[in-house]
Formats: C-alpha cells, sequence, structure tokens
C-alpha cells in the first residue's frame, strides 16, 4: 500500500511482473552486497540460529508497544497471541534463509509469498490468517530496528568488533534487500502520478 492506495501489484492495468534472477543480481549491487557479505551473513546467521526467539521476543515487545504497529497482531482489537505464536516459526525460517541463501528462484518466490501477505492477501501455503495490507512506511522504517536490535545478539559469541560490524553490515544489506522484495510491486513507476 502507497499513500493510501492499494494497487494489487498492477499499474496502468498491467501486472507487474515477478522479479527475476537478473534483478536481483542488480539489486544486491546497488546495496552494495559483495561475496564478503555473504562470508559474514552466514556468519551472523550461526550465532543468531540459537536467539532467533529471543532476537523475536526484542522485535515483538517494539512492535506491540506501538499501537500504529500492534494493531497488525490483533483480531476484534485484542493482541493475538495464536497469531503471534504462529509467525515466530515465519520469522526463524526467514531469519535462516536471510543468512543461508542460496539466493535462487526458490527464495524469491518464498519472499514473494511474504509480500503476498504483507498487501493482505491470503497465502495458503503459510496457512495463516491474512493480516490488513501493510504500509509501505512501516515495512521500509523497521529496517533500523530489525538491524540494531541484531548487534547484541551478534555479540552473544565473543566475536571482536570488526567482526561485528561487518556481520551487522551484511545483516543490514540483507534486511533492506528483503524489505525491497516485499515492497517491489507496490512502487510505481517514476512517471506515475
Amino acid at each position: 500500500m502507497t499513500n493510501g492506495k492499494h494497487d494489487q501489484g498492477m499499474y496502468n492495468g498491467t501486472a507487474l511482473p515477478a522479479i527475476e534472477l537478473r534483478e536481483l543480481v542488480l539489486l544486491k549491487r546497488m546495496l552494495l552486497f559483495t561475496h564478503e557479505d555473504e562470508k559474514y551473513l552466514q556468519l551472523a546467521g550461526s550465532i543468531l540460529s540459537s536467539q532467533t526467539a529471543a532476537l523475536l521476543d526484542k522485535w515483538y515487545e517494539y512492535i506491540l508497544t506501538n499501537d500504529y504497529l500492534s494493531h497488525y497482531f490483533t483480531q476484534n482489537g485484542q493482541q493475538d497471541i495464536n497469531y503471534i505464536k504462529d509467525l515466530q516459526p515465519r520469522f526463524e525460517s526467514w531469519i535462516n534463509s536471510l543468512c543461508y541463501p542460496p539466493q535462487n528462484e526458490k527464495w524469491l518466490k518464498y519472499e514473494q509469498l511474504i509480500h503476498q501477505h504483507y498487501e493482505g492477501k491470503p497465502v495458503t501455503e503459510f496457512n495463516m490468517t491474512s493480516i490488513p495490507a501493510t504500509f509501505f512506511r512501516y515495512l521500509v522504517t523497521f529496517i533500523y530496528p530489525a538491524t540494531a536490535s541484531v548487534r547484541a545478539f551478534l555479540t552473544n559469541k565473543g566475536h571482536h568488533a570488526p567482526e561485528v560490524d561487518k556481520m551487522q553490515q551484511a545483516w543490514f544489506k540483507a534486511v533492506c534487500l528483503s524489505v525491497i522484495l516485499w515492497c517491489y510491486p507496490e512502487t510505481q513507476p517514476a512517471n506515475q502520478s
């Protein structure tokens, strides 16, 4: 959803094409995502994999204390504990797929399913209730909390500060890439008003 308009992945009545692997490479280049980043992202994954529950608790704490975000975790005006529990394995899977790619067509399909979920479309593969369409601004602005909060977890295994910095930068770029993919069809070409 952009500027209050839900374009359902369309512009000028034409469906936007799915992102191809070539475009993924170009997006990674724009993010200055390197082979070194891949190495440090995998190292981050090896550290985060045993701490995902605590990391998710930190994210949930942030989300649920902000009513404009917690709205996405409610049903009939009440916090939906079942939905939050259902999300945990999805978030854990996303963290692992982010840190241990191959970033191939299967990975892209998973990212596109997440996009559909954020668009408010039912995703049968997730076997979860759909949520209201998530505003672009909330997905993009969550990049910082998702990146800043991970640092404390990356330092838990005794790595030196320069390594932690590189892991956090790789994580930041990977989160940016995911959010770009989740929002990709929702943006319009520059010549569209």
